[in-house]
């Protein structure tokens, strides 16, 4: 019957028009629906993260915000809750070890960078899991980035259900990631910069599409169903003089600084700490300790750095306050760091360079303008990560999208350039080399890995 129908003429001709499209379309454009839903799901993965997180919190208190939590439990709650917190999380991890047949899997910039783009589906639940735990009760490490690993695991089962190609499969996994960043800091151009410079440290005009459209979609699925604005609520900064751009490009010589010496007492303590204490629950139970004890003196010390970072935009700091707070929190971070609680250090670093901006423009700037704590805490926020992460363009972006503030692009920028300039002179890996798989090479192996990545002529 569909045969005999095939032969009239009107039939033939759509036939023919179906089969031509199919021939001349573009190979992206399946990849462009493809990332958007990869977006859309990614958002909504997102928000399942956080809202389980605030469920979570409810057993404790009815506040929103970590700092809020803290700030108004007894001081001997303040301490247990982180201990009891990361104490459940490295008794997910320990069970994980003994009962799950791999119970680790690569970390999504690994599968994008030097992988097949899969991610296991069993230990990243129990990452994600693990995480959860943690940081719904104040432990100091970012959630934005198990919030990612969780969208790029998702973005990684709906390619294998579409049977993608590796290379499509790598795409389909950097969609979701970008999709996820832009989801969890409100900032879809910075999601796709943070693909394209760190994960792939750079991408073809082509899949620049995709991944772009994926974050696109991820963001306004947020701001339609979820939270409507900007990340951050802050003063509008004013245009921009060449006063401002020395001042900035200060604080981002001082980041430059700063940055490497972080990562090396990230990296230090976490040698040192997880060679003594090889027990997940007692490893990460420790921290959690150590993090409580510390917010009995400052509530400012629990939670990733948001409410921290907001409170520095709007809120009068007096420097001893400021100085107080990043010390305790450097402390805080290492150890969590050090324990190996999966989740992420962008914003806690974030916050440390809101901090650093903040502490410097009180002592050696011209704090008088009204926009001056405003700007320079963005400046020194974007400096510090992009010391850290060596992706200027990405850092300097994101500081203006998390809040809207266009104008603090034009001092950002040269700022996390210097920054990134000069903690890459200083360190040549970044805070991601270890989770994109990149193993450190002496001068001669580097050369030669170098020359066999080399395309060919």
């Amino acid at each position: 019957m569909f045969d005999s129908l095939s032969s009239f003429p009107p039939f033939a001709r759509l036939s023919m028009l179906m089969t031509r499209l199919r021939t001349g379309l573009d190979p992206m454009a399946p990849l462009l629906l493809l990332g958007s839903l990869v977006g859309f799901v990614s958002a909504v993965a997102v928000e399942l993260f956080r809202a389980s997180m605030w469920s979570i919190m409810r057993l404790y208190t009815r506040e929103q915000h970590l700092v809020a939590a803290a700030a108004h439990l007894k001081l001997w709650e303040r301490a247990l809750i982180p201990l009891l917190a990361a104490s459940a999380g490295g008794l997910v991890m320990w069970a994980a070890q003994r009962w799950i047949h791999r119970p680790r899997g690569p970390e999504y910039m690994e599968a994008v960078r030097v992988g097949d783009g899969s991610l296991p589906l069993a230990p990243n639940l129990v990452r994600t899991g693990s995480s959860l735990l943690a940081v719904s009760g104040g432990i100091t490490i970012g959630r934005e980035g198990t919030m990612i690993q969780f969208a790029a695991l998702i973005s990684s089962l709906i390619g294998r259900a579409g049977k993608a190609t590796v290379e499509h499969q790598r795409l389909v996994v950097a969609c979701g990631a970008a999709a996820g960043f832009a989801a969890a800091y409100h900032a879809p151009i910075a999601g796709t910069l943070f693909v394209a410079e760190i994960i792939l440290g750079g991408l073809e005009l082509r899949e620049i599409a995709a991944v772009l459209v994926a974050a696109v979609i991820g963001e306004l699925t947020t701001q339609s169903l979820f939270a409507i604005g900007p990340l951050y609520l802050a003063n509008n900064v004013p245009p921009i003089n060449f006063v401002d751009l020395l001042d900035a490009s200060l604080i981002g010589v001082l980041a430059g600084l700063v940055g490497p010496m972080f990562l090396w007492l990230l990296d230090a303590s976490r040698r040192a700490y997880q060679a003594k204490v090889s027990w997940p629950p007692l490893r990460m139970g420790i921290a959690g300790l150590v993090i409580g004890l510390l917010s009995m003196l400052r509530p400012e010390v629990w939670g990733n750095g948001y409410s921290l970072v907001q409170s520095f935009l709007v809120d009068h700091w007096v420097l001893s306050s400021v100085a107080t707070v990043l010390a305790l929190r450097v402390i805080a971070v290492s150890m969590a760091s050090a324990a190996g609680i999966p989740g992420g250090v962008l914003t806690p670093t974030l916050a440390l360079g809101g901090a650093m901006g903040l502490m410097v423009s009180q002592f050696a700037l011209v704090p008088e303008a009204i926009h001056s704590q405003t700007l320079w805490t963005l400046v020194g926020m974007g400096s510090l990560l992009a010391a850290t992460t060596h992706a200027p363009a990405m850092s300097a972006i994101m500081v203006f999208e998390m809040t809207r503030n266009y104008n603090v692009v034009l001092a950002a920028m040269p700022a996390c350039v210097l920054a990134s300039v000069i903690g890459s002179v200083l360190r040549h890996r970044s805070v991601y080399a270890e989770a994109l798989g990149l193993k450190e090479e002496s001068g001669t192996e580097a050369a030669a890995s170098a020359t066999a990545r080399a395309p060919g002529p």
